[in-house]
């Protein structure tokens, strides 16, 4: 279990990462994370991932302290709380970005608060034959933050009780118009006479990073990859469904009464992207 942290560019105990009450992180939601895993003890689309939060921090005005977000900062820090935490090789990171304290739904300042977490990263076996369905309690909205990954995650948290209470391995989340979105962890894939779909970005899902690799990988060994607006019969007709996130790539056994045949040739295709 980890022990220490980077708090605004201070190694501290875990037990003394104090927040205020009245953190815009903590009262709104008011911040981004990415989270990242390591291959072979590097970082694996580290660039891509600051990318990402980058753009996002971009969309909320926060003033980042210079020099935070590159690559050369991010794998140091890594590694000194790999050594200051005894961890192994490979390890789980989680980068948080947030507004400090001001305002109540306006803030009033730029300045964000950030994190680095790091603590050991046991990877899982694929995940083969997932049973899913469509969630119902929730959908996602589309937002100039929807790409990236929010604090204000309580529309996934929601998913999950609805996966918990349906005894379902997960759930798959539409948009407000009813468009094919993403799963509750993961982008969605679905393959049919050998050409691969994914849900446009703009219906709100997050704009993943594996998702993006996974594409330029697959477009590079000449599949056709749509992005399009899709609904659930697109779904029904499909002959595979995938789910991927930056762990690896999962196959959809079942979507309610829709049962695919196993197709793990594909999620094997999928993951080449991972292995490098």
């Amino acid at each position: 279990m980890m022990s220490y942290i980077l708090l605004n560019n201070e190694i501290i105990k875990t037990s003394k990462a104090g927040v205020s009450i009245t953190d815009r992180g903590l009262q709104y939601g008011d911040g981004i994370f990415e989270t990242m895993i390591t291959n072979n003890g590097n970082i694996r689309f580290l660039q891509d991932h600051l990318d990402r939060i980058s753009k996002g921090a971009k969309e909320l005005l926060f003033e980042v302290p210079e020099n935070i977000l590159t690559t050369d900062y991010i794998n140091e820090q890594v590694l000194q709380l790999k050594k200051k935490n005894n961890l192994p090789e490979e390890c789980r990171i989680k980068l948080m970005l947030w507004r400090g304290e001001g305002g109540l739904y306006t803030p009033t300042s730029k300045e964000c608060e950030f994190a680095l977490i790091v603590d050991e990263y046991i990877p899982s076996p694929p995940r083969c034959g997932l049973e899913t369905d469509f969630a119902e309690t929730v959908c996602v909205a589309a937002s100039p933050v929807s790409f990236c990954k929010t604090l204000s995650s309580l529309t996934y948290t929601l998913a999950g009780i609805e996966k918990t209470k349906k005894s379902l391995d997960d759930v798959i989340l539409l948009s407000q118009e009813g468009f094919i979105a993403e799963t509750i962890s993961g982008n969605i894939f679905w393959v049919k006479d050998n050409i691969i779909f994914t849900p446009k970005v703009s219906v709100g899902c997050v704009s993943g990073i594996s998702r993006k690799n996974i594409i330029a990988d697959l477009e590079n060994k000449g599949y056709k990859v749509k992005r399009v607006l899709a609904r659930k019969a697109d779904l029904a007709d499909a002959d595979a469904v995938l789910s991927t996130n930056v762990t690896g790539v999962s196959t959809i056994k079942s979507i309610g009464e829709t049962v695919y045949k196993s197709k793990n040739g594909w999620r094997q295709v999928f993951e080449s992207v991972y292995h490098y």
